[in-house]
């Protein structure tokens, strides 16, 4: 009897996770569409001159903390950033956020 009430539960639990499922994965399906779309208006979205910006501006730039524009506003005073490559000699900031504002950025 024991048995039969718990493979009865198991059961009931496995409908309500189907159900549950099926809800869930039109919506899943919306918000990767919502995602394609935001890639598509940040690719559309001005570069940010290096040598000109603000500590405002450097900030809009993805995983680019304070520290991060702040090191940036310092290394460009000493001498402007001539292209990528000078920037990316410099060190200025972290490989990985080196590596997401690369196409974000202008000199």
């Amino acid at each position: 009897m024991l048995v039969k009430t718990i493979c009865a539960g198991v059961a009931v639990c496995g409908v309500i996770g189907a159900a549950a499922i099926a809800q869930i994965t039109p919506s899943m399906t919306s918000s990767t569409h919502q995602v394609s779309s935001k890639q598509e208006v940040l690719r559309s979205v001005e570069k940010i001159n290096i040598n000109t910006a603000t500590v405002a501006e450097l900030r809009k730039l993805p995983r680019l903390n304070a520290r991060g524009a702040a090191a940036i506003i310092e290394a460009r005073s000493k001498s402007k950033f001539v292209d990528w490559n000078d920037f990316n000699t410099r060190r200025v900031v972290p490989f990985f956020v080196r590596d997401v504002i690369k196409d974000r950025v202008t000199f």
